[in-house]
């Protein structure tokens, strides 16, 4: 049977890496999407791919809009039945730069990287075949900023059991974060650096709960960390190239299936990196 990818964000940057890596180590016939908000620009990016010999197949995928990934869960599932590969790497940071409010920031922040991210893997997750593999795409400011916050609130991440409780703890940070109160309270002050706090605590939940279900066996969840990569957000000030990003996302999509070190957690550089200590 052929395996089915998908990797969200993809026209450019580090998800356009992804999509190249994946269509050079998957086999001639599995199945590669690369998706984009934008036909245009997505069409566009899978055109430049074929000129490299190469034949990811281009789906529409707005992850903000829910009707969008239902589109695309429904096709996945006529099309092919299934799927094996799913790269969560759509995301959104502000410029240091950006003149929006800092609650502006949070809300908008953390409704795509968390929440949206999470409604990705919730509608495109009952598709997933046994030993498909997950990676949410976090990032080394997690670290940073889980040093930034107070025990009090590490404590509420360290104890979680279920997604709900996490989304109750965003949603806190985002409400302080419309009073100003966000530091007062414990939380960081970085909108993007808690996002990615949240998603890889997410990513810890949605394993767990992976771990539950006996009909697909092998099914794991992992986050990454690519780097500081050379990309549009990173205003092309990374040190690393966005093949060198990619790396540690596709040697985890591709861990074999007896491959369960560090089921959960995130990977910098192909090794664990834990952020919630």
């Amino acid at each position: 049977m052929s395996r089915v990818a998908v990797v969200t964000g993809s026209n450019k940057g580090i998800g356009l890496a992804c999509i190249r890596a994946l269509c050079r180590q998957l086999k001639p016939d599995d199945v590669v999407y690369l998706t984009a908000r934008n036909p245009e620009l997505g069409k566009k990016a899978v055109a430049d791919l074929e000129k490299e010999g190469l034949k990811p197949r281009f789906h529409q995928l707005d992850i903000s809009n829910k009707a969008s990934v239902e589109a695309l869960r429904d096709h996945l599932k006529k099309e092919h039945g299934g799927l094996d590969i799913l790269i969560n790497n759509a995301a959104i940071a502000y410029k240091d730069e950006d003149p929006a409010p800092f609650a502006e920031q949070a809300k908008v922040t953390n409704d795509i990287n968390y929440f949206k991210t999470a409604q990705v893997f919730h509608t495109l997750s009952p598709l997933l075949r046994a030993n498909a593999r997950v990676v949410n795409v976090a990032s080394f400011v997690a670290n940073w900023t889980w040093g930034k916050m107070e025990e009090n609130v590490k404590e509420k991440f360290r104890h979680l059991s279920k997604e709900e409780e996490l989304d109750k703890i965003v949603k806190e940070f985002v409400d302080l974060a419309t009073t100003g109160e966000h530091t007062k309270h414990g939380f960081p002050n970085t909108s993007y650096g808690f996002s990615k706090v949240a998603v890889a605590a997410m990513t810890k939940l949605q394993d767990q709960e992976m771990q539950k279900d006996s009909k697909r066996s092998g099914i794991i969840v992992y986050s990454a960390d690519p780097g500081y990569v050379k990309t549009d957000m990173s205003s092309q000030g990374g040190d690393k190239t966005t093949d060198e990003g990619a790396d540690t996302l596709v040697w985890l999509a591709l861990r074999t299936e007896n491959a369960i070190e560090g089921r959960g957690e995130m990977f910098s550089d192909r090794k664990i990196n834990k952020v919630i200590l």
